[in-house]
């Protein structure tokens, strides 16, 4: 029987952060049937690897071997993923509660859209919530998602993007850390039908990559934006992005600072 959903987990030496993956994922109603679990580690070093095997028996397909990076991992993922949706959750991130496997397969039976999409908390690496997407940053949350309503910048979080599997394109290796903008953007383009839904679908803790990296992950964004909408467009458009950007870094200061 075709499970509803294949829930993606990259990880490489964040094992605390894995361990958090899995408690929220274990706790799902009906997990069995209609969650597959794929997780993709980067022959990791400190404890993840052990732990994982420990787990095995809720592991529907476990890869262990080192890749080219967290993108490469990605779609060693979706190789192996035969689920009706794909749904990326990497080590750290979570589910919202213990009812959003519940509520996005039945949001999916209602709707069938192509992509669903709904909110993302954020979260410090400590675990104390920071708040909600959709409160932090200057943009409404949208109503759809379309290729166009991207142009200024991401208004979702990639945890809290379900999409169906025949429409994933694979992660260009070309971008070390922008490519899962340019992997929503490849599905947008293509004009496919969207489902917002009006609960919080996952956490994201905030300090990835993309944060360590801050002056590479920019400008790797700005090459994927100048890609899709072009240069010209995309230099104007960055004035907005940036002062977006300065406010939403100020909003998770504040947040830290008390």
């Amino acid at each position: 029987m075709l499970k509803k959903i294949s829930v993606i987990t990259i990880n490489y030496n964040n094992c605390r952060g894995l361990i958090k993956t899995y408690d929220s994922l274990r706790v799902q109603e009906d997990l069995k049937t209609r969650v597959e679990w794929i997780v993709v580690d980067g022959n990791s070093t400190d404890g993840s690897v052990d732990f994982l095997k420990s787990i095995s028996f809720d592991i529907d397909k476990l890869t262990i071997e080192s890749d080219k990076g967290i993108y490469d991992a990605m779609n060693k993922g979706l190789a192996a993923a035969t689920g009706e949706y794909v749904w990326f959750l990497n080590s750290g991130d979570s589910f919202y509660n213990n009812l959003s496997v519940d509520r996005v397969c039945n949001s999916i039976e209602l709707s069938n859209a192509d992509v669903l999409f709904g909110d993302t908390m954020f979260v410090s690496e400590s675990g104390n919530i920071i708040g909600l997407i959709s409160k932090l940053k200057p943009q409404r949350l949208p109503s759809k998602l379309t290729f166009n309503g991207f142009k200024y910048g991401m208004n979702v979080c990639h945890q809290s993007v379900i999409v169906k599997r025949e429409i994933c394109p694979k992660y260009n290796l070309e971008y070390k850390l922008a490519a899962d903008i340019d992997w929503i953007l490849e599905i947008l383009k293509h004009q496919p039908s969207s489902n917002r839904v009006e609960y919080t679908l996952s956490n994201f803790e905030v300090g990835g990559s993309s944060y360590q990296h801050t002056k590479k992950a920019w400008k790797e964004r700005f090459q994927v934006f100048s890609k899709h909408y072009g240069i010209v467009p995309n230099l104007i458009n960055h004035v907005w992005i940036i002062v977006r950007r300065i406010i939403f870094d100020i909003k998770i200061k504040v947040f830290n600072n008390k």
